[in-house]
């Protein structure tokens, strides 16, 4: 397989198909005028309808067809091709294999944990006989010692647990057979048991990481994404991670989750430190669940001889000035003095060689001193100091690798970071880029939207009026500044809802009253608050019918009080404003609308961002725009009416003309407005990134901008096609009959008086579905509160590529180690793989009566 999603050749077709359909259609419009009979371009015009959609029909399912080809083998084959670029990338990153990979052993379980799985009956020997091994032995071991491919991590913190499973992975791939399972490490940290089954948060987790799995299977797999089929056919291998940072309330329930996932049969590796796991054996309450046919290992810690051969070969090895500022330290490895103990821990030796050893092309004279390490009277605080010094040394001054940031912003942004991460606003302890918004109140978004789509109506839409009524001097082209940006409004109200809809009518009321001479501000300030009130009523209407597969009828007593004050408001206003009972009888009926069928606001994803999008409009679709436009001329029809009964009195203002024929047109181009409003909204679907490409948070970053042009290039051409069609049939056939006037030169500009709510309704889509718009104002807001870096994505990059203080998996970011998260962010919190009793929380610093010790080597010369 080429490894392209075919879907992403029907978008790119599926766009220059739609360009050609509408270039040709508005150059006929064009040419229309100019021939004797203009009718018959647009007689022309209408059968071709039918061929272009059978057409597209065709083309389209078969492209989906062949895409449906592929089955599940050759997803896998591509998975495991991206999880190996993934871990092989991470490992770099990480420098696990720089100088060469820490010496973790292990030895088979002994009793605890392991033994309370039930053995496998079809093995001659214990469950837990044979596993003992070291180094890059793991995959070999899992491979032909374990023959239910069900194994148990265990280890204290620290140990190398995750170091363990990453070369697990790795090495597992590099044995698979193609349509062989794909190991896949999934952290735990992120499933909530009480909320999510384990093989559904899976199937998330595969999406979120690898996007193309998010496509849907072949048909004969049933209705389930890629993702579902592989797990399903049991194509994917899970290596759970982290089972001991699920809270201990969950333990049991967690194992019951697992359990019934992933029952005997199945393969599956879990690691846990042991104290955890043996409490989720034994709960208080409830029946115990057991995993059978695990077989069980248990992570040794370090030896003094590997750790000082790991230390000295890192800084240069033995001999050399930087290798020999250890030897104080070196010394006293293998015995009982703090230092030594704590540097048993894979995690500390690593902290200790980032914080103490010099990188490539760095000197080592301006370091700090790894003798200040026998300074620390007890181990824990020996993990403290190593927990404090990291960040400032992941982020000191280098020659090679110049850092934009200070240490302490660094520590002030990953403190941050931690904080969020711990409290899981959504229950995962990751950081991504589309999940800050979480940070920010829920109405700062959607308020910033009004006021940015009502602020750029009102100049585009006076613009635009200017130029026409530049060129072509037609009275009915007057910008009329102070009542502009109508448009924005309802565009505020479909992307925020409500308050989006409430703060575009504030911002062009503001605009319009500032244009308007001074005599006339407070009237026209007045007029366009109630004129703004409507038009996002309307807004709230229209949400309810473009989301979800139909609107939801509601009785009384679900109305949403908000809806029905601004109602309440608008209709005072109205009648304040204009004195006209016509205004306020609508409004009220606006009101009605919105609070029975109405919604505020549209549902945002919260999963992952958009990659790319398609246009999806079906019948039903099409049916509920229809029917929403219908509704909305409903009304202005009838406040026509009712203008043509009372006898339209002099002085007074009215929307909607007294001429039932006039109301009709009106009304009808009023309908379609919102018509086409809705379809727009409800015909953008998500398109998943191909899982050969890059899925890092910056690749969807880029996506999800691109998706806002896809969006408005998109309703642009929609906007020719309908509302420019509109413009040419008015001034072609509606004028001459209905107001008796001929147009001959006004056929240019109806296109982009058309193309003119269209690009604020492609705006207001692309900023509401996608997730681009929400983490740019978290960012700004996160920003001016000296929480995070403006550039954030450059800040999250650097940190794991270049600081190795996150790392990342897929497309979201994680710390290195979940201990240095609950470090930054709670500094008091105690490492719990220290066994001391008491944690002193200061520096390192000399006993007040022994004194520093001794120094020697190099560096005390």
């Amino acid at each position: 397989m080429s490894g392209v999603d075919p879907r992403s050749g029907v978008r790119r077709a599926g766009i220059v198909y739609l360009a050609l359909l509408g270039v040709g259609t508005v150059g006929a419009f064009l040419m229309a005028p100019h021939l004797d009979d203009p009718a018959s371009v647009f007689a022309a015009l209408l059968p071709t309808g039918a061929g272009a959609y059978l057409a597209w029909s065709a083309y389209r399912a078969d492209r989906i067809e062949a895409a449906a080809v592929e089955g599940p083998g050759a997803v896998a084959d591509r998975l495991a091709t991206a999880v190996r670029h993934q871990w092989e990338a991470e490992a770099r990153v990480r420098r696990l294999e720089d100088p060469y990979p820490l010496p973790v052993a292990w030895r088979t379980a002994g009793p605890g944990p392991a033994e309370e799985s039930e053995p496998d009956p079809s093995a001659g020997a214990p469950a837990s006989y044979g596993l003992a091994g070291r180094g890059g032995e793991i995959d070999a071991v899992f491979t032909e010692r374990v023959p239910t491919r069900r194994l148990l991590v265990l280890g204290d913190p620290g140990s190398g647990k995750t170091l363990l499973l990453v070369r697990l992975v790795l090495g597992l791939i590099g044995r698979r057979q193609e349509g062989e399972p794909v190991p896949v490490l999934f952290p735990l940290a992120s499933w909530d048991p009480a909320t999510q089954d384990l093989r559904g948060w899976m199937e998330r987790k595969l999406v979120q990481d690898h996007a193309e799995l998010g496509a849907a299977a072949p048909e004969r797999y049933g209705c389930v994404t890629r993702a579902g089929m592989l797990l399903d056919q049991r194509l994917v291998l899970p290596v759970l991670d982290g089972f001991d940072e699920l809270p201990a309330a969950v333990g049991a329930m967690a194992l019951h989750g697992i359990n019934e996932a992933l029952p005997y049969g199945c393969g599956l590796v879990l690691s846990s430190r042991p104290v955890e796991y043996r409490a989720a054996l034994r709960p208080r309450t409830g029946v115990p669940a057991r995993l059978s046919g695990m077989k069980g290992i248990r992570l040794e810690p370090l030896g003094g001889e590997d750790v000082a051969r790991y230390l000295l070969r890192d800084a240069g090895g033995s001999g050399t000035p930087a290798a020999g500022r250890w030897d104080p330290v070196v010394e006293v490895l293998g015995t009982d003095a703090p230092a030594a103990r704590a540097l048993t821990s894979p995690l500390m030796v690593s902290l200790a060689r980032s914080v103490y050893n010099p990188r490539p092309g760095e000197g080592h004279a301006a370091l700090p001193d790894p003798g200040e390490l026998l300074r620390c009277p007890t181990r824990a605080a020996v993990e403290h100091h190593l927990f404090e010094a990291f960040v400032g040394a992941a982020y000191r001054p280098h020659a090679r690798r110049p850092c934009r940031w200070t240490t302490e912003q660094a520590r002030t942004a990953l403190r941050y970071l931690a904080v969020h991460m711990e409290r899981g606003f959504d229950g995962a302890a990751e950081v991504a880029w589309w999940k800050l918004h979480g940070t920010v109140p829920g109405v700062l978004p959607r308020a910033l939207a009004g006021v940015l789509l009502g602020a750029l109506a009102w100049l585009a839409e006076g613009s635009i009026l200017e130029v026409v009524h530049h060129f072509t001097h037609d009275p009915d082209y007057d910008p009329s500044w102070p009542w502009r940006g109508g448009l924005g409004v309802l565009a505020g109200g479909l992307c925020g809802g409500l308050v989006g809809g409430l703060a575009a009518g504030l911002v062009v009321s503001v605009l319009g009253a500032a244009a308007a001479p001074s005599a006339d501000l407070s009237d026209v300030l007045l007029q366009r608050l109630a004129d703004s009130g409507a038009v996002t009523l309307m807004a709230v209407i229209c949400c309810g019918f473009a989301v979800g597969s139909r609107p939801v009828f509601r009785r009384p007593s679900g109305w949403d009080r908000r809806v029905l004050l601004t109602g309440v408001v608008t209709a005072g206003l109205w009648m304040a404003a204009f004195q006209n009972a016509c205004g306020t009888l609508s409004t009220v009926l606006y009101t009605l609308l919105a609070c029975t069928m109405g919604l505020d606001g549209m549902p945002a994803d919260p999963a992952c961002p958009v990659a790319r999008v398609r246009w999806s409009i079906d019948r039903r679709g099409i049916a509920q725009g229809v029917l929403a436009g219908t509704l909305v001329a409903s009304v202005y029809f009838m406040e026509g009416v009712l203008t043509e009964v009372l006898g339209g009195e002099p002085g007074k203002f009215y929307v909607a003309p007294a001429d039932p024929l006039q109301a009709a047109w009106e009304s009808w181009r009023q309908g379609a407005l919102f018509a086409v409003a809705c379809m727009l909204v409800q015909g953008l679907r998500t398109v998943p990134v191909d899982l050969a490409g890059s899925v890092d948070g910056r690749a969807l970053l880029r996506n999800d901008r691109r998706t806002m042009g896809t969006c408005v290039l998109a309703a642009v051409l929609l906007g020719a096609a309908v509302f420019g069609a509109q413009e040419w049939c008015m001034l072609t056939f509606v004028a001459p009959h209905l107001w008796h006037v001929t147009v001959t030169d006004d056929y240019v500009w109806c296109y982009a008086i058309g193309m003119m709510p269209a690009l604020l309704m492609g705006l207001a889509a692309g900023l509401r579905q996608t997730a681009w718009g929400r983490y740019a104002v978290a960012r700004w807001y996160l920003a001016l509160r000296a929480k995070l870096p403006r550039d954030l994505m450059a800040f999250l990059a650097d940190a794991h590529e270049h600081r190795g203080v996150l790392r990342r998996v897929g497309a979201v970011y994680q710390f290195r180690h979940i201990e240095l998260q609950h470090h930054l962010a709670d500094p008091e919190r105690q490492f719990t793989g220290s066994t001391a009793a008491t944690v002193p929380r200061s520096r390192c610093a000399p006993s007040p009566t022994t004194g520093p010790p001794p120094r020697h080597g190099r560096a005390g010369r």
